[in-house]
């Protein structure tokens, strides 16, 4: 009986525990299907080859950016600079949209979750028409601040979606505005130009042949290393923030009367982008203040900038001049006479025949001599006199014609063209530079000829050797 009766008890024992499994799975797959039911899953995937507009809603109001000319342009609400990288981040994130969870069902109380006034993104594409673009609504962020609350067109499921694509979707006005002054490469700018009171102190443009020119104040030749230096600078320039658009009131920031204006012009993604870029007062009146008012003129933005991230307006245009008085070609040159009159005692003629590798001081052959060290001191010399700088820009005062010049250095070519450079006092030690009778704009003080390493010193260096 006993045996019976632990049989029975083991029997009923396996029932109950056979029950009891039972009911655990089956609550353990109904838990299951329940947490895989608010599991991530994807919202939105779009290929991003084929979105050809972005329309955004906010706060802001609407802007609709448009893929036109391997870009995105405003097609739709007030124009600005437009920051292309984060509109290239908006459409990224949005087609390829995965939630982290689904917060709520069929919600009919969606206002607890910001979507009364919700940011709304509309992506349009070749595949879709204008009445039915993919729509997604961010709400606010979650209150630990690390999701916000999403939902998409056509469903009444809230969803969270990981914060940086929130901040992502949620950009303001001025964190979709370009903060490059001139967003390109420096390559592709090709046109400079500055303005103070009114009047132009530089003007340049870039050739087919990657050169530039100076247009005004006169056609000085300029330094192509220091011009792309310059646009080196230039495209690494950034705004501090931008301040107000469309402004009634231009004379609060002293852009009524800009000091001065910059005028740049390039090629971005293939298409000619020019603009004009003014700049008024002090940001403040506190003389520890650094940054200054600046203005776009054609999309109409008022914005701050550091004053020392346009110092380079204020450079001397002498610094991007190539700095020499000439450019003479040694291959075809006869001779090189220069006459310092009562300056100096210097009057002599450098002949040479670079062909030949014949040179002569005067009637002296020094090439004959086979002397190497003299040799040397007689190239340091031509050079000194090919190479004589300039010192500065004078273009409101002239030379009296009838004066004559203290120093006259004449270049002729082989063919008999001669160049001839007379230099006519200005003032005591500085002298107006003429070339072949017109002055050139410039002058010469008397220490690029006299000074250590100049023309009178490696001319002393060389008859000296030669005694």
């Amino acid at each position: 009986m006993k045996q019976l009766r632990w049989i029975w008890i083991l029997g009923a024992a396996a029932v109950l525990l056979t029950v009891l499994f039972i009911i655990v799975d089956r609550r353990s797959k109904q838990n299951e299907e329940k947490a895989q039911i608010g599991a991530p899953k994807q919202l939105l995937h779009i290929d991003p080859d084929v979105v050809t507009d972005i329309e955004l809603n906010n706060e802001d109001g609407k802007i609709v950016f448009s893929w036109l000319d391997g870009t995105w342009k405003i097609t739709e609400g007030e124009q600005f600079n437009v920051n292309v990288y984060a509109v290239n981040a908006i459409c990224n994130y949005i087609c390829n949209l995965d939630s982290l969870k689904t917060v709520a069902f069929d919600c009919d109380k969606t206002d607890v979750y910001g979507f009364t006034d919700p940011t709304t993104l509309k992506v349009y594409t070749t595949d879709t028409d204008k009445e039915h673009p993919y729509i997604l609504y961010v709400g606010d962020a979650t209150p630990t601040y690390d999701s916000y609350y999403a939902m998409v067109d056509g469903s009444n499921d809230v969803y969270t979606i990981d914060y940086n694509s929130g901040t992502v979707f949620c950009s303001d006005r001025n964190s979709l505005k370009n903060r490059y002054l001139f967003d390109t490469s420096s390559a592709l700018v090709n046109y400079y130009k500055v303005e103070k009171d009114g009047k132009t102190v530089i003007e340049c443009k870039r050739g087919s042949d990657f050169y530039w020119t100076m247009k005004q104040p006169a056609a000085f030749e300029l330094s192509n290393a220091e011009m792309n230096d310059l646009m080196d600078v230039i495209v690494r320039v950034q705004i501090a923030a931008f301040v107000e658009d469309n402004p009634e009131d231009l004379a609060k920031y002293g852009l009524d009367h800009p000091q001065s204006k910059l005028t740049l012009e390039g090629v971005f993604n293939e298409s000619v982008k020019k603009q004009e870029i003014w700049f008024g007062d002090m940001a403040s009146s506190d003389e520890n203040e650094t940054q200054i008012y600046g203005y776009y003129s054609d999309s109409k933005q008022v914005f701050r900038i550091n004053r020392a991230e346009i110092s380079f307006m204020n450079d001397d245009i002498k610094e991007l001049m190539y700095p020499f008085c000439v450019q003479p070609d040694i291959e075809k040159l006869k001779s090189v006479e220069i006459d310092m009159g009562e300056v100096y005692d210097l009057h002599e003629t450098l002949y040479l025949d670079y062909a030949n590798d014949k040179y002569k001081l005067g009637d002296k052959d020094i090439s004959a001599l086979d002397d190497e060290d003299i040799m040397q001191r007689y190239q340091t010399f031509y050079r000194s006199i090919a190479e004589l700088r300039f010192s500065e820009v004078q273009l409101d005062s002239k030379p009296d014609p009838e004066k004559e010049p203290a120093i006259r250095i004449v270049y002729t070519e082989n063919d008999g063209k001669q160049l001839k450079l007379d230099f006519i006092e200005k003032e005591p030690n500085n002298y107006y530079l003429v070339k072949d009778g017109t002055y050139t704009g410039l002058t010469v003080r008397l220490n690029c000829f006299t000074g250590a390493g100049s023309v009178t010193d490696r001319y002393k260096l060389l008859t000296e050797k030669l005694k």
